[in-house]
């Protein structure tokens, strides 16, 4: 069973210098973070402004803190289809692999691109230009000793289970991993319970072994079916599912990373995470 190291996304605590930023997710309690340097930095307004001095404070600040980068948050848009646009993105990712090595990240991390911001696309063109983007950026990982990691996300190009297992299937590559995020599996159709443990079988026997971080957020449905973000507590996710699954995974350790963190809320959200951690 895996020891989860409860953490926060860096950019819930606001945009600082990276001495400030860690220290308040350190002093809120959280172990780890998902760090985003363009997100969550003073300064950076792109990812050509994290300089090598940059990053070398935010890993002094970060072993000071005590607080580990669980995540390199590269929030880039992989499954376009236009390829201009797609090498772009590319390109971001490539730039901040030695970023993740000198950081010590636990791995770097993207979801795969929202359907509604290409119209006409369909899902099979968008997976199939994340199947490219990943085949210029694997190699480089593997290069670099790096991992990367995709998150599922139902309203995204990779969407399902199935289209996860299909991912990691083509690449076939060792530096490939997951991020779990149990409420980005689960849409409306998917709320009940049962619906979502069947979700959780899945994950777990087929991939389970390659998850690398958890994230843990509130969400739940209006009648017509519209997501809305909520606390913790009146979430409709099946935390307790997912977690029983992921007792059973082989990995020493697993960061589980508070998402859309309040940190006035640290303290309450903390005691429910545990609830399920331990």
């Amino acid at each position: 069973m895996p020891e989860f190291i409860l953490g926060a996304r860096g950019h819930d605590f606001g945009r600082h210098d990276p001495e400030t930023l860690f220290s308040s997710i350190g002093q809120a309690g959280f172990a780890c973070t998902q760090l985003a340097f363009p997100k969550a930095v003073e300064g950076v307004k792109s990812y050509a402004d994290v300089t090598p001095a940059l990053v070398e404070r935010a890993r002094a600040a970060a072993a000071a803190s005590g607080v580990g980068i669980a995540v390199d948050g590269t929030y880039v848009e992989l499954s376009y289809a236009d390829e201009d646009k797609r090498r772009a993105e590319v390109a971001k990712v490539l730039s901040q692999i030695p970023v993740a090595r000198a950081l010590g990240a636990g791995c770097m991390g993207s979801e795969t691109t929202n359907m509604a911001k290409q119209p006409g696309v369909t899902r099979k063109e968008a997976q199939e230009a994340l199947l490219r983007s990943l085949g210029e950026i694997l190699p480089a990982c593997e290069e670099q000793g790096v991992l990367f990691a995709v998150e599922c996300v139902y309203y995204h190009a990779m969407n399902t289970p199935e289209a996860v297992r299909m991912v990691l299937d083509t690449m076939a590559s060792p530096n490939l991993r997951v991020i779990c995020d149990f409420a980005n599996y689960v849409g409306p159709e998917a709320a009940s319970v049962d619906a979502q443990r069947r979700i959780w079988d899945k994950v777990g026997s087929w991939y389970g072994d390659k998850i690398t971080a958890v994230h843990f957020k509130g969400q739940n449905f209006q009648p017509d079916g519209t997501l809305y973000s909520t606390s913790l507590e009146d979430s409709c996710v099946d935390y307790a599912g997912g977690f029983e699954m992921l007792r059973q995974m082989p990995q020493a350790s697993l960061p589980v990373l508070r998402e859309e963190a309040v940190p006035a809320r640290a303290a309450s959200d903390l005691a429910f995470m545990r609830r399920f951690a331990y």
